[in-house]
């Protein structure tokens, strides 16, 4: 009897420790309803810059756009997914990529337009 006893009380203890984590947890969460609020201004700005992005529009407009999608994401982590974070990243990266790349091929441009040797220092 003395070990049925002895199980009894740790069953009790272990049910009590779940329960007791369960409602820790349930008493310290965000309360979903003021997460969605929080996240309806940055999921409306998400989906006007995906919605601005056209193939008509200028590289720079484009990029413009693109910073403010990666922007609006990237600083509102718990209004997107993980994935929607990477693919911001992403866009930044090959955004900053495309501005470097832009800024090599005008100075070569520049410099290999120069007539001489001190019209390319202009460059």
């Amino acid at each position: 009897m003395l070990s049925a006893a002895r199980t009894l009380g740790i069953v009790v203890a272990a049910i009590a420790l779940a329960g007791g984590g369960f409602a820790a947890g349930r008493l310290t969460a965000p309360d979903a309803s003021s997460t969605a609020s929080q996240c309806s201004e940055p999921r409306k700005l998400y989906r006007k810059y995906v919605d601005a992005i056209t193939p008509e529009q200028d590289v720079a407009q484009k990029r413009t756009n693109g910073r403010m999608l990666a922007n609006v994401t990237l600083q509102n982590p718990d209004c997107f997914s993980s994935e929607d974070r990477a693919s911001a990243q992403t866009i930044l990266d090959t955004i900053d990529q495309g501005v470097q790349q832009d800024s090599i091929n005008d100075l070569k441009e520049c410099v290999d337009s120069a007539t001489d040797d001190y019209s390319w220092s202009n460059c």
